[in-house]
């Protein structure tokens, strides 16, 4: 069972840490009397997204012998526009650089780390839609990957 506690840190700053001692600041916008000091929850949200999909396609890349030199995911959400105001359709984008990178090992690892090992992106599209796309070294590539949508 994962277990974190979160301590209120005064004004309206919380401090989350995990059962490693890892910490992670948060606080609220201003219009809600925040004072910028930590990433909004719902920001984290995002990034547990980005970082749980980003953790299980280079897994998965690994596994199939896929090397790259960088890796940057960007994350959107859209909220809805009232109250919870959750997410209610979220992109991810991956963009990938380095020589020898397959497209199709690409769309493979996404679509298992989608439908299968990511848990934070199963629970959360639960609440909305993920869409997903990605690019290697600069060339955009839809998702679901399809020879014919890059001319191959």
């Amino acid at each position: 069972m994962a277990k974190v506690t979160v301590n209120w840190a005064g004004k309206m700053q919380f401090v989350g840490e995990d059962g490693a001692g890892h910490q992670v600041a948060m606080d609220a916008s201003p219009v809600y009397g925040g004072e910028n000091q930590g990433t909004r929850p719902m920001d984290l949200m995002l990034m547990a997204l980005g970082g749980c999909t980003g953790i299980e396609v280079t897994h998965i890349l690994r596994k199939m012998r896929v090397s790259f030199d960088k890796l940057t995911i960007a994350v959107e959400g859209e909220r809805a526009a009232d109250h919870p105001k959750i997410f209610t359709r979220m992109r991810v984008v991956y963009d990938f650089q380095g020589a020898n990178i397959p497209p199709e090992k690409v769309a493979q690892a996404i679509k298992l780390a989608d439908e299968v090992y990511c848990s934070a992106a199963n629970m959360m599209k639960t609440a909305g839609s993920i869409e997903y796309s990605f690019k290697i070294n600069g060339e955009e590539y839809p998702y679901p990957f399809l020879k014919e949508a890059s001319g191959n």
